[in-house]
């Protein structure tokens, strides 16, 4: 048997989907948004962050998620641009 012992093993990169894609009670993890500049300024000036943690508290239209104890309500449009990473072994994304 040969193996090769310079070869770490591959880390599972976790999945991103869209903040739509998530249920109320659910945490996620900030990942990218493919938005204008202005809305991602205006976004990160009310704490949606690089790398910060949101609960969603309401699915579909608004999307409302909690960040630092803040809510934000966001549009479907909005929301479908935002990628998180879930958090947690409960969530299981809509199709």
């Amino acid at each position: 048997m040969i193996t090769n012992i310079d070869t770490a093993p591959v880390a599972e990169k976790p999945s991103l989907v869209p903040l739509t894609k998530m249920h109320a009670g659910d945490e996620a993890r900030f990942c990218r948004a493919d938005l204008r500049c202005e809305d991602c300024d205006l976004l990160r000036a009310m704490g949606l962050t690089d790398h910060c943690t949101l609960r969603i508290c309401r699915g579909g239209e608004p999307c409302i998620i909690e960040v630092n104890s803040t809510r934000l309500a966001l549009a479907a449009p909005l929301a479908r641009r935002i990628l998180v990473t879930p958090l947690g072994d409960h969530h299981q994304p809509t199709r």
